[in-house]
């Protein structure tokens, strides 16, 4: 499931690449109910799947539920921080830029 809520931000990405807004990072998505990991690149205005072997600049864990109403708009990021909803190890400032693109696709 966690895969298929990835591909579709990935369509929503392709479709409008504006949101990224020039992003240039890799974030791994951990989604703790299912016991699954992903890494994210940002490339400018694109995003793709990449092996887990590179270094993330973040690791936002967080559940398959949640991070699908993330995508869908129904959940705000920052407030999804503030009650726990998504946990955040690594560089703290990523979870902000990331919210933004979270919000633009949402």
């Amino acid at each position: 499931m966690s895969l298929a809520i990835i591909k579709n931000l990935f369509e929503k990405i392709e479709k409008d690449g504006s949101g990224i807004n020039g992003y240039e990072k890799i974030i791994q998505f951990e989604f703790t109910d299912l016991k699954e990991s992903y890494n994210v690149k940002f490339l400018g205005e694109r995003a793709e799947l990449i092996d887990i072997r590179e270094t993330p600049s973040a690791t936002v864990q967080i559940t398959s539920e949640n991070f699908e109403k993330l995508t869908n708009g129904q959940l705000n990021p920052n407030t999804a921080f503030l009650f726990g909803k998504i946990k955040v190890a690594g560089d703290m400032s990523q979870l902000l830029k990331l919210s933004k693109i979270l919000e633009y696709y949402s």
